[in-house]
Formats: C-alpha cells, sequence, structure tokens
C-alpha cells in the first residue's frame, strides 16, 4: 500500500511527472513486480533531486520488491532507508512499517534482542504519531507475544486485554482480535485458570464463520487450541474432558501442521498413561517415532548445505588464529572456497548447454533452457570479477605486519565472502525456475488455467499440491507462516473457490 498521497502531483509538474512513475509502480507491485520495477528505475538520478519528499516512498516500495524476488540483503538495505528518509519527511505510517520489519529481521533472522527491541519501540512511537490502530495492534500483540514466549503469561494477558477492544475495532482485518483471543486462551491455560480460559475460548469459537477471516486461518488456531485444552484436561487427571478433546482433534488431522501433529501423538500417549492402557500407548508413541522420522528426512532432504564449509572455516578462524603463518592457512581456504563457488557455476553452465542441445527440438523447453542459460552465463562474469577483487584484497591483507590488524580484516573479508556468496546462489535461478524443473506439467497447467496468479502464489499452490503443511512451505519460501496463511487467503479468492464450494487443498488434488 502506498504511503504517498499522488494529490500532491500538482504542486510540482517536474515532480509529479516522476511521482507518477512512484504511483504507477505501486498499482503493479502485486501482479507485475518486474513492471514496477521498470517504473522506479525510469526516474532518473539523483533521485534525491527528482521526488525529493518522497524518497521513504520509493525505497518501501523496492523494499517490497525485494521481498516479493525474495532478496534478503536487498531487502534488509531498503527498509533501512525507508526509515532514514520516512524520519526526515515525518511520514511516521512509513517509518513504523520499517520498523516492524526490521524488528523481525534482527529479532527472528538475527537474533539480535538489543537492537530487535529498540526498533518495536521505534515501531510503537512512530503509529502513535501516526494515530495508527492497525500499526500499534501489531506492535502489541508483539510485545504479548514475546512476554508469553518468556513464560511471563500475566504480563502477555495484560498487554492483550488492555488492547481487546482496539483489536476488536479493526472490523476489515479479524485476525488482530481473533489472535488476541487465542493467546489469552493459552495464557490462562497455563496459568491453571479455566474459568478465564473458557471464557475467551468460547468468544474465540464464536469467530467461526466471521467475514472478513479466511476459514483455514480460524481451523489452523482452533485445533492448536483444542491440543492445549486438551493437554490442560490430562495434567490434571479429567479423562471425560479429555476424551471429548481428543475426538475433537480427531476430525481436524488436515488443518494440523507438523507442531499440532507432534501435540497430537504426545496427548494420546499422556491419556492412555493416566488410564493406564500400555498397549495402545505404546503404539502411539511408535507412531510418534515414524512421524519423527519422517520429519527428519524431510528436514535432510530440505538442508542446503552450500555454506557449510565457510560456516566451519569461520568458526576454526575465531577459535585458532594466533599467528600470521595461521592466517595465511585460513586466507587460502577462503581463497579455494570462493573458487569452489566459481566451479559450481560453471558446472551449470555446461548442464544447461548439454541439456539445451538435447531438447532443442521441443520449443518451449528449449526456450526455458536457453534462458536459463545465459542468466547463469552472467553470473559466472560476475563470480570471475569477484573473485579478482577479492584475490587483491587477500594481497592486500598477506603484506600487513601487525596480527591483530590482519586478523580483523580477514574477518570483514570473511564476512563480505559470506554474503556475496550467498547472493549469488540464492539468485541463481529464481524459486519458481528451480522447482519448475521438478513438475512441468503441473506448471504448465496451473499457468494456463490461473494466468492471474503470480510466482509466489504459484509456487505456493505446487507445495500444497505436493502435501506440505504451511510451517513447512514457510521455511522453504523463507517466509514467516502469517504471510503464507495471508497468501492462501488471496489465492483462494483469485480462484474463487468460495463460489465452486470448495478449498484451496481440494481444488489442487
Amino acid at each position: 500500500m502506498l504511503l504517498c498521497s499522488t494529490a500532491a502531483l500538482a504542486q510540482d509538474n517536474h515532480t509529479g511527472k516522476f511521482l507518477r512513475y512512484i504511483d504507477s509502480a505501486d498499482k503493479h507491485l502485486e501482479n507485475s513486480p518486474k513492471t514496477a520495477t521498470l517504473y522506479l528505475d525510469s526516474i532518473p538520478k539523483p533521485i534525491d533531486k527528482k521526488i525529493k519528499g518522497h524518497l521513504s516512498c520509493y525505497y518501501q516500495l523496492r523494499a517490497l520488491i525485494s521481498d516479493r524476488d525474495e532478496e534478503r540483503i536487498l531487502q534488509y538495505q531498503n527498509h533501512l532507508l525507508t526509515l532514514k528518509y520516512a524520519k526526515l519527511e515525518k511520514n511516521y505510517e512509513a517509518a513504523g512499517i520499517a520498523s516492524l520489519k526490521l524488528y523481525y529481521n534482527t529479532s527472528i533472522i538475527k537474533r539480535d534482542s538489543l537492537k530487535a527491541n529498540a526498533y518495536l519501540e521505534d515501531a510503537q512511537k512512530y503509529f502513535e504519531l501516526d494515530n495508527n490502530l492497525a500499526g500499534l495492534a501489531d506492535v502489541s500483540q508483539m510485545y504479548a507475544h514475546k512476554a508469553s514466549d518468556n513464560r511471563n503469561y500475566t504480563k502477555s494477558n495484560n498487554i492483550l486485554l488492555d488492547n481487546l477492544s482496539n483489536y476488536k475495532n479493526i472490523k476489515d482485518d479479524v485476525y488482530y482480535y481473533m489472535y488476541a483471543l487465542f493467546m489469552l486462551t493459552t495464557n490462562y491455560l497455563y496459568l491453571d485458570d479455566l474459568t478465564n480460559a473458557e471464557k475467551y475460548f468460547n468468544e474465540f469459537q464464536a469467530l467461526e464463520g466471521t467475514p472478513n477471516l479466511y476459514p483455514y486461518l480460524y481451523k489452523s488456531h482452533q485445533v492448536t487450541l483444542y491440543s492445549r485444552v486438551g493437554s490442560y484436561y490430562v495434567r490434571n487427571g479429567d479423562i471425560e474432558a479429555t476424551q471429548r478433546y481428543l475426538s475433537k482433534l480427531d476430525t481436524m488431522k488436515s488443518a494440523m501442521d507438523e507442531v499440532d501433529e507432534r501435540k497430537y501423538y504426545n496427548l494420546y500417549i499422556d491419556y492412555y498413561s493416566l488410564i493406564n492402557n500400555e498397549n495402545t500407548k505404546n503404539n502411539y508413541i511408535d507412531s510418534l517415532r515414524i512421524f519423527e522420522e519422517k520429519q527428519v528426512a524431510k528436514n535432510l532432504e530440505a538442508t542446503v548445505k552450500v555454506n557449510e564449509v565457510l560456516l566451519d572455516s569461520e568458526l576454526a578462524l575465531q577459535g585458532e588464529l594466533k599467528g600470521k603463518k595461521v592466517i595465511k592457512t585460513w586466507m587460502i581456504i577462503l581463497l579455494i572456497a570462493l573458487l569452489i563457488v566459481g566451479g559450481f557455476f560453471i558446472k551449470r553452465i555446461k548442464k544447461s548447454r548439454k541439456l539445451t542441445e538435447e531438447l532443442e527440438k521441443n520449443t518451449d523447453e528449449y526456450d526455458y533452457l536457453k534462458t536459463n542459460h545465459d542468466k547463469l552465463k552472467v553470473k559466472v562474469e560476475g563470480m570471475k570479477d569477484y573473485i579478482d577483487v577479492v584475490k587483491k584484497q587477500i594481497k592486500t591483507i598477506s603484506v600487513l605486519n601487525n596480527v591483530s590488524e590482519q586478523r580483523e580484516k580477514i574477518k570483514e573479508l570473511y564476512k563480505d565472502l559470506q554474503l556475496t556468496s550467498s547472493n549469488f546462489f540464492y539468485k541463481s535461478k529464481s524459486h519458481l525456475e528451480l522447482i519448475n524443473e521438478l513438475n512441468i506439467e503441473f506448471f504448465k497447467k496451473i499457468n494456463n488455467d490461473h494466468p492471474e496468479l503470480d510466482d509466489s502464489e504459484v509456487i505456493i499452490c505446487y507445495y500444497l499440491h505436493m502435501g506440505f503443511k504451511n510451517k513447512e512451505i514457510a521455511i522453504f519460501v523463507n517466509r514467516s507462516l502469517r504471510s503464507i496463511e495471508n497468501k492462501r487467503f488471496r489465492i483462494g479468492k483469485k480462484l474463487k473457490l468460495k463460489e465452486k464450494n470448495t478449498d484451496l487443498l481440494a481444488y489442487l488434488q
């Protein structure tokens, strides 16, 4: 959503021309990020002169495009620039959103709690200045969730209760109110306060079927609450109540993610332990073991090990660097690792060329492979240039006499190498191009039947078609769980599944 009004265009026709590019980029962002990028690229430099007073809007769009393209480093940099110019331009909504994005990046990805807390405090400050109800709801729920994670359930409840009426008043997005009731129910269960837990659980269940609340989103939270309520009763020895919630869970397995399914098996194990039925208990223990083995296999299959050698080198370097000889040894290791990266791309080009020759008669596949080959060729040229730069840096470092200074320079070089190599790997193919090779027929069919879906939505449809849960998909595409849930909601609307009286999973089968 664009945060700058185009009403200001009339004030300056020259500036207004370029502001219209920002407006056009915003309109095309959802369905055509490439078109949005072209509009932004059309603004001539220096952009701080051409669109003065609107730079926060410009960099916010750049950040959103980077997010769609899954370019994490560029996304982080653009959020920093958005925040910088939003503060100068007093665009408090943009400043609040950028601060929240930076909080997520530093807290969840970088695990820097001190810096993350500062961003969260900034987000609250800017949303208060903007009188932004939805933004403040986001901030308060993050504070409540953080307190609950730290097992400070009373503090979490106080935050939620103080803001509950605000969540309820956000009519166009019932999720805020639903999630608050979800956390309140959970917190009171952990506090052994069944009266209040049942109160907010009943309010939660009353939301089922509410407009502006996607059914799957509701069900995924409902099944988690059933599991937690069942766990409460088994802890307190209430066999009848435990049976009741186990029966509910038996009918909702399709809404379970990996965590819910694991809790489901454990709840049955605890239940049969409570009634001293060892045989059935052991059956569920075996089922849980098989489930865990499958999860381990999935995780091993999905793990990317490209940077393990570099990471091990960094850890060893921190513990063993004692002199110039050791430093030079690690410089050689880093150089070898860099050459391996380059060799990887060269190998990919050869493979692409071979496949192109074999599939020359098939026009569609030939065009696809030729495009892929050209992209990889450009990547290798960029990698060769980067190798030359790194060689020069290594030569400069090797002549330094001060060991401490050499150590710091090596660390800086390695960090730069790690970020750059990750970025090369990450961008060597788009996510869609990579998985497209796995099931060409599926992607041809869905693109022909539903051209209105963008690349990221097609990817999610494929993973759902293959039977993956939301949390697994979130890991694969490096998105938050809530982002995947929202994507599913938008896909359902685009495909008009409600009119077809079906759901997304059934439709994709």
